[in-house]
C-alpha cells in the first residue's frame, strides 16, 4: 500500500524529471543558432516500483541527439565532393583567363599576326621595314606562348602553397578530433552524457571533410578517420600529413603521411575527394594536359618553321639559319617508383624530319632489357638491350641513361616538354630572315618565304592533321569547357549540399515554435508535481495532528 511518503517520492522525482526536460529545452533554444547542433530530446520512463506499490513516478531514460546517421553520412560525401570542385572550378576558371583570346591578343591572335607580318615580306622581300615588323610580331607571338607557358605553372606552383596550407588546418583538425574522442570516451565511460562533444566532433569531421576525402570507422575509444587508406585519427592519438618532393614531378610535392616513427610515403594518389583532392587533380592532369598542347604547338612551330628557314637564303647570302632557336628536350624523368639506380641523362632531337611530337616511356622487363612505347598510341616503338650510358635511338631521338635499371623502372621521355617556356627567337638581324630559295635570287626572291607562310594553314601530322590556329582553338575549347563543366558540377553540388543541410535541419534542427511547446509542457508538469508535493506535505501535517 502506498503512504504519504511514497506520494513524496513520486513528486520529488516529477520535479527531478521536468527540471531536466526544462534545462534541456533552455539549452535547444539558446544553441538555436550554433552550427551543427543537434537539437536534444529528453526520454521519460516510469520507475521500476517497489514491491506491493503501484506506481513510483517517472524518471529519465536518458537524453538523446536527434540525428539521422544516414543523413550526416550524405553531407559528408556531399562536402568532399563541394570541396574537390571549388578548389578545381578555382583554378580551371584562372586558366580559361590566361588562354582567353580577345581582338588584339591572345596566342592564336600572335600566330595570325606573325603569319600576316610574314605575308607582307613575300609582297617585298627586300624591305627592310617588313622584316622589321616580321621580327617585331614574332617577338609578341614568342612573349605570348612563353606567358601562356609560365601562367600555366604558376598555377602548378601555386597548389605546392595551398596545399601545404590546406595541410597545416588538417593535421589542426585531426588534433581536435583525437581530442574530442578522449573526452567523449572519458565521459561516457563515467556514464555522463556528451552529446555537444559529438556535435562539435561531427562539425569537425565534416571541415575535414571538405578538405580531403575520409573514411570513418568505428573504434571502441572514439571514430577513426582514414585518409588515403592510412589511420589519420585514431580514438585519442592524431597522426600527421605533409608534404615531400614528387621525384617524378618536379619542382611539385606529393602529399605524404607521417608515420609514428617519423618516417613518411606518398599518398597523393589516393586522394579522391575534398579541396586537396581538387587541387591535385588540376596540378596533376588538367593543367598538365593544358601545357603539353601549349609546348606541342610551340615545339612543332619550331620545328616546321626552322626546317623551312635553314633551307632558305638571307639577304646577307647566308643559309642554314634556325629562325627560333633550337629545340633543347628535358633529360628523361625517372618515376618515383624505380627501385634501381638509373637516371635519366640526356635527350637529343637526331633528326627533326622524323619528329612525332608525342610522349615515351622507356620501360625496363629486366636491367637489360627495354621497350619504347608511346603513351598516347600504346605501341612499342622499338625494343633492345640496355647499355649503361649508350644512346637509345628512335623516331628522331637518341636518349641517354646511366646506370642500372631495376625490372619494372620506367622514364618518360618527350621532345616538346617545356617547349613553349624556352621559346626564343635565333633571329635577331633582319638581314638573316631566310626569304629566298636560292643564292642568285637575293634580294627580290620570295619563293622561300611563301613555303613558311604555307605553314600556317598546312595540317601537321604533329597536330593531328590540323593547322597551327585550329589546334590552338581546340585549346581554347578545352579548357573552357573543362572551366564550364566544372561550375556546372560545383551549382548543382551546392545545391544538393543546401537540401541535404535543409533535411538535416528539419530532422536535427532546433524549431523555435516546437520548444515553446515543450517549455510551456514541463513549466505545468513541474508546477503540478510541486503542487502535489504541497499536497502531500498537507496530508503529512493533518496525521501529524491526529496524533496529539
Amino acid at each position: 500500500m502506498a503512504g504519504i511518503s511514497h506520494i513524496f517520492n513520486i513528486a520529488r522525482s516529477g520535479i527531478q524529471a521536468y527540471q531536466q526536460g526544462l534545462a534541456t529545452t533552455a539549452q535547444n533554444i539558446s544553441n538555436i543558432n550554433t552550427p551543427g547542433y543537434s537539437r536534444q530530446e529528453v526520454v521519460l520512463e516510469t520507475n521500476r516500483p517497489s514491491e506491493g506499490v503501484i506506481g513510483s513516478g517517472v524518471q529519465v531514460a536518458n537524453v538523446r541527439r536527434i540525428v539521422d546517421v544516414f543523413l550526416e553520412n550524405q553531407l559528408i560525401s556531399e562536402n568532399e565532393d563541394f570541396g574537390f570542385l571549388s578548389a578545381r572550378t578555382t583554378l580551371l576558371s584562372q586558366a580559361d583567363g590566361i588562354v582567353a583570346e580577345t581582338e588584339n591578343s591572345g596566342l592564336a591572335n600572335g600566330l595570325t599576326e606573325f603569319f600576316n607580318a610574314l605575308r607582307d615580306v613575300v609582297t617585298n622581300p627586300e624591305s627592310p621595314i617588313q622584316r622589321t615588323v616580321l621580327l617585331a610580331k614574332a617577338q609578341t607571338l614568342t612573349k605570348s606562348v612563353v606567358d601562356q607557358a609560365q601562367a600555366f605553372n604558376q598555377i602548378r606552383l601555386g597548389v605546392n602553397q595551398e596545399i601545404n596550407r590546406h595541410l597545416e588546418t588538417i593535421n589542426g583538425l585531426a588534433g581536435r578530433i583525437a581530442s574530442l574522442n578522449d573526452d567523449i570516451f572519458k565521459a561516457e565511460s563515467s556514464a555522463r552524457e556528451a552529446l555537444d562533444l559529438r556535435d562539435q566532433r561531427a562539425v569537425l569531421i565534416k571541415d575535414l571533410a571538405e578538405l580531403v576525402d575520409i573514411e570513418q570507422v568505428q573504434l571502441r575509444d572514439g571514430v577513426g578517420i582514414n585518409v588515403g587508406g592510412q589511420l589519420l585519427v585514431g580514438g585519442n592519438h592524431a597522426n600527421g600529413l605533409t608534404t615531400i618532393p614528387d621525384a617524378d614531378n618536379p619542382p611539385f610535392q606529393d602529399v605524404a603521411f607521417v608515420r609514428s616513427d617519423g618516417s613518411t610515403f606518398a599518398i597523393s594518389q589516393k586522394i579522391q575527394g575534398g579541396k586537396i583532392g581538387g587541387l591535385l587533380s588540376v596540378r596533376d592532369t588538367d593543367i598538365v594536359a593544358f601545357q603539353d598542347r601549349v609546348d606541342r604547338l610551340a615545339a612543332v612551330l619550331v620545328n616546321e618553321f626552322n626546317q623551312q628557314h635553314q633551307a632558305g637564303f638571307a639577304l646577307d647570302g647566308t643559309t642554314n639559319n634556325p629562325f627560333f632557336a633550337a629545340l633543347t628536350p628535358q633529360a628523361p624523368v625517372a618515376s618515383d617508383t624505380n627501385g634501381g639506380t638509373a637516371l635519366g641523362s640526356s635527350v637529343a632531337i637526331t633528326d627533326t624530319t622524323l619528329q612525332t611530337f608525342q610522349n615515351y616511356e622507356v620501360q625496363f622487363s629486366s636491367a637489360s632489357a627495354y621497350s619504347i612505347v608511346n603513351t598516347e598510341t600504346g605501341g612499342t616503338v622499338t625494343s633492345g638491350t640496355y647499355t649503361s650510358g649508350v644512346a637509345i635511338n628512335f623516331d628522331g631521338l637518341d636518349v641517354v641513361l646511366a646506370g642500372t635499371p631495376a625490372a619494372g623502372d620506367f622514364f618518360q621521355v618527350s621532345a616538346h616538354k617545356g617547349a613553349a617556356q624556352r621559346l626564343s627567337l635565333a633571329v635577331t638581324n633582319t638581314d638573316k630572315i631566310a626569304a629566298a630559295s636560292t643564292a642568285l635570287g637575293i634580294p627580290g626572291d620570295n619563293t622561300n618565304a611563301l613555303a613558311l607562310v604555307d605553314i600556317h594553314t598546312t595540317r601537321q601530322a604533329t597536330l593531328g592533321s590540323l593547322t597551327l590556329n585550329d589546334y590552338q582553338t581546340i585549346t581554347l575549347g578545352n579548357v573552357g569547357s573543362a572551366a564550364r563543366e566544372s561550375n556546372l558540377a560545383l551549382a548543382n553540388t551546392k545545391l544538393n549540399l543546401d537540401q541535404l543541410q535543409s533535411l538535416r535541419e528539419s530532422v536535427s534542427g532546433v524549431s523555435l515554435d516546437e520548444e515553446l511547446t515543450n517549455l510551456l509542457s514541463f513549466q505545468r508538469s513541474f508546477e503540478a508535481s510541486a503542487r502535489l508535493l504541497t499536497v502531500a506535505d498537507e496530508l503529512l501535517q493533518i496525521i501529524l495532528r491526529m496524533g496529539r
